[in-house]
């Protein structure tokens, strides 16, 4: 009974250790400015922890999330992140719980979900009443240049502008899918309004 106690007592000690050891290594890279890619076996209960700082570092870099507009979805960031980081991938189900303690860790960005069903990574501080102003001059712009070019002869039935889905993703470099969702969040908030006429 007392080999047996020693045994489990030592085994306690070592795992211990073994974790401090984890932490330690940890936290030298992350003061070396290095995001490491230490595996799940690897860094243990740290793991998604630290793959959520890996994560948000990842898109901070180069500045790659507000190029893409303040939001990134799910899918893009996994391809982007697992190509980085080689043959040693993470796994959809590590995402999510990455992100979900992205919140929580107070990194700056966090999970976002939309009506339909889209997930996305977003800045937190994306404004998306910001968004829907910048929508809503962007469909301004377009119907005065076709007003302008339609001169003072114009009818009522004559399309005067407007913007498209395919307008927004390429004036904001960004995906279609994203751009749709910022359109119907801009109609929600009362910035826009759907054509949904014949001629519309």
């Amino acid at each position: 009974r007392k080999a047996a106690a020693l045994s489990t007592n030592h085994a306690h000690k070592y795992a211990s250790k073994q974790h401090n050891d984890t932490e330690k290594l940890v936290a030298m890279l992350e003061n070396m400015g290095i995001a490491s890619a230490l595996s799940e076996k690897q860094s243990g209960s740290m793991y998604h922890k630290q793959l959520a700082r890996q994560i948000v570092d990842f898109l901070r870099h180069n500045d790659k999330l507000n190029k893409a507009g303040g939001m990134m979805t799910l899918t893009d960031v996994y391809c982007l992140f697992n190509r980085a980081r080689g043959t040693n991938m993470i796994s959809p189900d590590d995402l999510l719980k990455a992100l979900d303690l992205m919140k929580v860790l107070g990194l700056g960005m966090s999970r976002r979900s939309f009506k339909s069903g889209v997930l996305v990574i977003q800045d937190d501080a994306f404004d998306d009443e910001v968004m829907a102003k910048k929508l809503a001059n962007l469909a301004s712009s377009s119907m005065k240049q076709k007003s302008e070019s339609l001169g003072a002869g114009a009818s009522f039935t004559d399309d005067v502008g407007g913007i498209t889905v395919i307008d927004v993703s390429r004036t904001l470099k960004i995906p279609a899918l994203l751009a749709n969702e910022q359109l119907q969040s801009a109609e929600h908030m009362g910035w826009l309004c759907r054509d949904i006429t014949i001629e519309g």
